[in-house]
């Protein structure tokens, strides 16, 4: 399987409410007039949409993503199909395994008829806007299968990408090359977010970082646009290809921000099978039948339809290892299709209360929240669907569990007030940077890891950033607005580097450089390097090397140190490296590291785990491409006056992902240079500069 493949299909969810729909109330299409839907284009071509209903914001946005992006938006829709190896191939024949194996268009033909009615009417004003520009534009369609799309179709392929951003991408491959665990977390991307109460903040307004570390290209790009109706929706931030509402932002009151948590958001379960009993699984005194289901794959190049199985046990969807064992999954993302309705439940809020009620919904199975508005709260929690689990301390919820017994079958989740949170800390901030909830804010008044499930899986340790932002926060009696600028845009590892995700190279500072004269001047060079990870620096351009060696020497070793003879072949390794691909050992991180955005290449800075976060993976000779890391970032503040909020932002590259077009990379000099631009939520004053205003027709 493709691994890395499942994650660009990221895209996000649906949500469950009281209401019963009828048949005819499903197949009815919201009224759109797309004379009354403008698009504003401003002067970064940032799309800004006005329109009188919250549908035809929904159709305003469909069209103006697909005048950017269209191809990446047909990709989700095929994906909900199940049909996504009808254009990409082979490639895409893994993901149409998994869609089938989780079956997420059950979960949503189980739940439709109990959703919203005015969400529904979302979702279906934004699918009539994606087929209304591909009827206009029907050279740009990709192939036959991706219209038209159903309102199942559609949210089975959310279903699915919030199961894949819960655990599905990394957890599915161990079970079938044979890596899982038998009887006997997970690292990220990253994203920052800070919550400044006015109590802190030199300006006395309450402040906020919105800061996801996300892919910069592809289907989890963050794309930024502002949805304005007369129904009281009126907010700015980031979405996905193919979303109709925003998923972190800002609005007149409020704004949030998430970040990927790592607590334990899916169970593994071994059952117990034997040749006596072929099909079936021994559960407790009792042989059930295994559930058995045919996926059919439509792969494009090879003329035959490829069949594969699947089955599904009282746990969860199953799948066989290459040696005949039994695993299933269990996840809470798959039993609740009702995550975007949620979203969008805290896309209107108003205030604390609303927001608060939105999340009360339990539908979000998993990202940190964190808030700020203009009444002066903050507040954060470490979100998820966490089920009740059995407390027996034989059972290993991190690893895997016994199938075979109905004591490790959960079936009901705690309510909102059980998971970690705060609000208004006396500290005066909160802050996460994918590490502990336990540790979100000055260490007098964090949350006492004693008092939560441990079997929940909460992480308990600091990361590089969390502990570079504490050291740069606490000295400050108060923050401006410029002091957490600098601190969200900071490039340097903490004095003491930590080591977490399997990365342990701390020997590496202590090899003898006198022993080693062929590999001195690399060895003195990262010794004497300050930690930071700007472009002009020659530590950092072997620290880089390095963080990407080490982990496949250390081979998934996560506690131990380098051995020093490990780390001495580390520094051969880089030599040969630097030698081979430059000539020279003297690189900088700039030679090293790029920023690609079509032809063009420039220098980056930055580097896994620091604040100003870069990822990156092998490019041309020797160079490295950043592909994912510091990416949408958006800044806000509350005057205290009541006026609206004062914001700035910056995305990688620009809003468009077409070559010829002025946008395709108009803000990328700003966000090497760590330069925002001002934004705003005022239609007049958007209407009044727009480069172009138009109607999607």
């Amino acid at each position: 399987m493709n691994n890395s493949f499942f994650r660009k299909f990221l895209t996000l969810i649906a949500f469950l409410f009281c209401a019963t729909l009828t048949k005819a109330q499903l197949s009815n299409n919201p009224v759109i007039n797309v004379s009354k839907i403008t698009i504003a284009r401003d002067s970064f071509g940032v799309p800004h949409i006005f329109a009188p209903t919250d549908p035809e914001v929904a159709y305003g946005i469909a069209w103006a993503h697909a005048e950017d992006d269209f191809t990446t938006i047909q990709t989700l829709m095929l994906t909900g199909k199940g049909k996504l190896s009808t254009y990409l191939g082979r490639k895409g024949a893994p993901i149409d395994f998994v869609v089938g194996l989780l079956n997420t268009k059950a979960t949503v033909q189980a739940q439709i008829g109990q959703m919203d009615p005015k969400f529904l009417a979302l979702v279906k004003g934004y699918l009539m806007g994606l087929e209304a520009y591909g009827k206009a534009h029907p050279d740009e369609i990709l192939n036959k299968h991706v219209f038209p799309i159903s309102i199942e179709e559609y949210l089975s392929a959310t279903v699915f990408s919030v199961a894949v951003f819960c655990g599905v991408e990394k957890t599915l491959p161990k079970i079938l090359n044979g890596s899982i665990p038998h009887l006997t977390g997970f690292t990220g991307e990253g994203s920052n977010t800070f919550a400044i109460h006015s109590s802190k903040s030199v300006s006395g307004e309450n402040m906020l970082v919105i800061n996801a570390h996300q892919p910069i290209e592809g289907a989890t790009a963050f794309y930024e646009a502002q949805l304005q109706s007369e129904e009281g929706w009126n907010i700015l931030g980031g979405l996905f290809p193919g979303a109709p509402l925003i998923f972190h932002g800002v609005t007149p009151n409020l704004a949030w921000a998430h970040t990927v948590n790592f607590q334990d958001k899916i169970d593994v379960y071994q059952l117990q099978t034997d040749k006596a009993h072929p099909g079936e699984y021994k559960v407790d005194d009792n042989w059930l039948k295994l559930e058995k289901r045919k996926i059919k794959l439509n792969i494009k190049g090879i003329p035959i339809p490829i069949y594969k199985t699947v089955y599904n046990s009282i746990y969860g969807p199953t799948v066989a290892t290459p040696n005949g064992e039994y695993f299933s999954m269990r996840l809470p993302s798959l039993m609740d299709a009702g995550a975007l309705q949620q979203w969008y439940a805290m896309n209107k809020a108003t205030n604390f209360t609303s927001f608060k009620k939105a999340l009360e919904q339990n539908h979000l199975p998993m990202f940190n929240i964190m808030y700020a508005d203009n009444k002066d709260t903050i507040f954060y929690i470490s979100n998820g669907k966490m089920p009740y689990r059995n407390p027996d301390t034989s059972y290993h919820w991190n690893s895997t569990v016994p199938g075979n017994t109905m004591a490790t079958l959960w079936t009901k989740f705690k309510p909102l007030s059980e998971l970690p949170q705060q609000m208004n800390p006396a500290s005066g901030y909160l802050f996460n940077t994918n590490h502990s909830p336990f540790l979100a804010t000055d260490e007098k008044y964090n949350l006492d890891p004693k008092k939560y499930d441990v079997n929940d899986g909460y992480e308990t340790y600091h990361d590089n950033r969390s502990r570079r932002a504490k050291d740069l926060i606490d000295p400050l009696d108060k923050l401006s607005y410029a002091d957490l600028k600098r601190i969200k845009f900071d490039r340097s590892l903490p004095s003491k580097i930590l080591f977490p995700y399997g990365f342990n190279a701390d020997s590496m500072f202590l090899v003898d450089e006198n022993a080693h004269p062929k590999l001195a001047p690399i060895i003195i060079t990262l010794k004497k390097w300050d930690h930071a990870a700007v472009v002009d620096s020659k530590g950092a351009a072997i620290y880089n090397i390095a963080y990407y060696l080490v982990p496949k020497i250390m081979k998934g070793r996560k506690d131990d140190m380098l051995t020093l003879k490990e780390a001495v072949d580390v520094y051969q390794k880089i030599d040969e490296y630097l030698k081979k691909n430059f000539g020279r050992t003297d690189i900088v991180l700039g030679d090293l590291q790029k920023l690609v955005r079509g032809d063009e290449s420039w220098p980056q800075g930055g580097m896994p785990d620091v604040l100003a976060a870069v990822m990156s993976e092998p490019y041309k000779n020797g160079t490295r491409k950043m592909n994912s890391g510091d990416a949408y970032i958006n800044i806000v503040s509350f005057p205290k006056d009541g006026s609206l909020p004062h914001i700035e932002t910056v995305n990688t590259f620009g809003a468009s992902m077409h070559k010829e077009s002025p946008h395709f990379a108009d803000q990328r000099a700003m966000y090497q240079a760590q330069v925002l631009k001002p934004m705003t939520l005022d239609k007049n004053e958007v209407l009044r500069k727009a480069e172009k205003t138009y109607h999607p027709e």
